[in-house]
């Protein structure tokens, strides 16, 4: 005899609301912190900054895409990181092609790493309660299973952002 099927442990508005909960822990404070160079940024400042270090050559389009914020959001904090020396652009050298490629700076290559440090410091914290009680197949799961939820979500307010530009041109 088939077994019924179970509900799911979270449904989609559990689901949803847990990681809000998460998102607004983490970054709950716009705030500067030092993160051991002794000058302040913004998590979004640091966080931009690694995408970039493990991303040498990105675009804003690519990081506005990954990020799921504008173009315009995106380069605010850029011109940001920028004037600060934390950042360079490089335009396309291919013609025709306006891209423009961005690389951290010597500047920025010190910040993210002070950064990761960091980060190991006081995420490592939460991680290692996190393992007690979790074995590191299951916490590789989860993760696997956030990094999926991420890239679907991406799909999806891509869809979405497109749906409504072609909804603006027809009226």
């Amino acid at each position: 005899m088939k077994q019924p099927a179970q509900q799911p442990r979270y449904d989609n508005v559990a689901f949803t609301d847990l990681l809000h909960q998460v998102s607004a822990m983490y970054t709950g404070t716009k705030k500067p912190h030092d993160y051991g160079t002794g000058e302040d940024y913004t998590h979004t400042e640091v966080h931009l900054l690694k995408c970039i270090a493990d991303h040498p050559g990105i675009t804003v389009t690519e990081i506005a895409y990954d990020y799921a914020k504008t173009k315009g959001a995106i380069s605010q904090v850029l011109k940001k990181l920028i004037d600060k020396d934390l950042i360079l652009q490089k335009p396309s050298q291919e013609a025709g092609d306006k891209r423009i490629f961005l690389y951290l700076t010597p500047r920025g290559e010190a910040l993210n790493a002070c950064h990761i440090v960091y980060d190991e410091s006081h995420s490592g914290e939460t991680m290692n309660l996190l393992r007690q009680q979790h074995s590191p197949g299951e916490v590789d799961i989860a993760y696997e299973v956030l990094q999926t939820w991420l890239i679907c979500r991406r799909k999806v307010h891509e869809r979405r952002r497109l749906s409504r530009k072609a909804a603006a041109k027809q009226k």
